[in-house]
């Protein structure tokens, strides 16, 4: 009977401390199992379809809490915090912020359709007008800030150069590229800017994005003082998501830990900032509620101040030199050309892993690797890329242990304007590294990039210089096009001097030799050398996109 009175009495208890949680707890939870009401289009600052701001439902007892604004990354537009993601489901971050209590508001920086995307400079001046209507929409004086790929770097032009710095207190950046994305010095390259143009993707904003744009930009921006009046929280990924995807090939050229699309070196801002974490999340997750709400609400929960401060003296920001471990070899050209000349790479022995990765406008293709000794390996079904190639299709393979010499790329299917760029990432015991200072130059200035192959022999370097005057690559009468060359053993020095006129200019470095064995190597290394005006006032007019 006593023991029958204790489970009784247990069960009881059990029960009143299952009745008796918390009200704010189950509020909360209650709370989190709702979706959020659809957000309302409030504003379009560009003109019809526009610049459009969306404000979100405004929660119960959220006056306390600061105003949340979302801002997308390259080719995005603001459904992208509560629409469907490439390939991780619904983006819940629009929930996870209503269900917290914050009022929100999210911006599309060009226009909500697909088309091209603006530069940092274009967007810096378009977010710093979105931020007004969303300041007088809530009668408030600042708001917090989170941001998602280049996202945070326009955002990062609409405080210091266009006078937002004085409404926005608390940036999050989540995998924002502030040194600019090899992908975008890629899709800009020799090899690709044909493909990028056929896809319509080679535009100001996959322009700006290249690194040495990008330093430009730093160097432009960081050195103000405007950085008192705000606060960056960054945020970085090492995954390159789902297996073949296009993040997946991204990961595998891009040289470091990173995302698939951005460096996590990049993703730190280089003026003193919080860093909140670098995990193991891809460029597409990282910015889903579900995935990092819990670790960047904390940092735009509160402000830090009351009204604007007073500018101060700021510190000069230091230039970063550029090293690249060279672990890709590429080709690229319109597929109707490369069907009768064929397309053949070498590699060396001693390459654990090869990745193949042809990507091409059309989705019509079927594409099978060759190895020396006449093995095939076909290349999965087409994936679709939606950042730097958006429209693009991946058609791609994985190869352990490849066998060493010629191998070749078999292509069918496909129409007349049918572009392609082949990139082969290798995981090899042979290392490749390429040195340079700053990659921006002064007219007519003399620069030096240094190779070294440990181990190789007779080291061979060859590079074409491209680009036109200011940018204007469609327009210019002016068409830089120069060959240069450079051997040595093991080592070599490629010295180039820099065009006369100012813009960005893209130098394809293909290096080639022997290893210790005999076996032939190559790598390829797409760079951009910014040639500026340093009397300009800032990167817009002394590095315009200008397309």
């Amino acid at each position: 009977m006593k023991r029958r009175i204790v489970i009784i009495l247990a069960l009881i208890g059990l029960m009143l401390a299952t009745f008796s949680l918390p009200q704010q707890a189950v509020q909360a939870q209650t709370n989190q199992l709702m979706a959020a009401p659809a957000p309302r289009i409030i504003a379009e600052v560009n003109g019809a379809g526009k610049g459009r701001v969306w404000v979100g439902a405004v929660p119960a007892n959220s006056s306390s809490k600061p105003v949340l604004v979302f801002v997308h990354g390259l080719h995005g537009k603001a459904p992208n915090w509560w629409g469907e993601t490439m390939y991780h489901g619904t983006n819940d971050m629009y929930d996870k912020a209503y269900a917290a209590g914050y009022r929100t508001a999210f911006v599309s920086i060009d226009d909500e359709v697909d088309g091209p995307s603006s530069t940092i400079w274009t967007n810096g001046a378009t977010l710093n007008r979105q931020l007004d209507v969303i300041l007088s929409h809530y009668g408030v004086s600042s708001v917090n800030i989170i941001a998602h790929s280049k996202g945070g770097v326009d955002t990062n032009s609409a405080v210091i150069h266009y006078g937002a710095s004085s409404k926005v207190q608390n940036i999050v950046t989540l995998s924002s590229p502030h040194r600019g994305s090899q992908l975008a010095d890629l899709a800009n390259s020799w090899w690709a800017g044909w493909l990028a143009s056929l896809l319509g993707q080679r535009d100001d904003g996959t322009y700006s994005m290249q690194t040495s744009y990008m330093n430009n930009f730093r160097a432009q921006t960081d050195g103000s003082a405007n950085y008192n009046n705000v606060r960056f929280h960054t945020a970085g990924g090492t995954n390159h998501g789902p297996f073949f995807s296009a993040m997946w090939f991204g990961g595998a050229y891009i040289s470091g830990d990173n995302d698939g699309v951005v460096q996590v070196s990049s993703s730190i801002h280089p003026r003193q900032t919080t860093r909140l974490f670098t995990r193991n999340y891809d460029h597409d997750n990282i910015r889903l509620g579900s995935v990092v709400w819990s670790s960047i609400e904390p940092s735009v929960r509160g402000t830090f101040r009351s009204k604007t401060l007073e500018n101060a003296s700021a510190s000069p920001v230091a230039e970063q030199a550029t090293s690249i471990e060279a672990n890709s070899i590429l080709r690229g050209g319109m597929l109707e050309s490369a069907s009768r000349s064929g397309i053949r790479f070498n590699l060396e022995t001693g390459v654990k892993t090869a990745s193949f990765d042809f990507v091409s406008n059309s989705a019509e293709l079927e594409v099978t690797f060759v190895d020396s000794k006449g093995q095939r390996f076909a290349a999965n079904k087409p994936m679709l890329d939606g950042e730097f190639f958006r429209g693009a299709y991946h058609y791609s393979a994985e190869v352990a242990a490849p066998a060493s010499g010629t191998w070749s790329v078999l292509v069918s299917g496909g129409k007349a304007d049918t572009g392609y760029l082949f990139n082969a990432t290798l995981e090899s015991s042979l290392k490749v590294q390429l040195d340079a200072g700053n990659l921006l130059a002064q007219p007519n200035q003399n620069l030096s990039f240094k190779v070294n192959a440990a181990n190789a022999q007779g080291l061979s370097i060859k590079a074409q210089l491209t680009g036109t005057p200011q940018g204007t690559e469609l327009h210019s009468a002016m068409p830089t096009n120069r060959s240069l060359a450079a051997k040595g053993v093991d080592r070599a020095s490629l010295n180039v001097s820099s065009p006369q006129g100012f813009g960005l200019y893209q130098l394809a470095v293909t290096v080639t030799g022997t290893t210790a064995d005999g076996s032939s190597f190559e790598r390829s290394i797409p760079l951009n050398i910014g040639v500026v005006d340093s009397a300009a006032k800032n990167t817009a007019d002394s590095l315009p996109a200008g397309r």
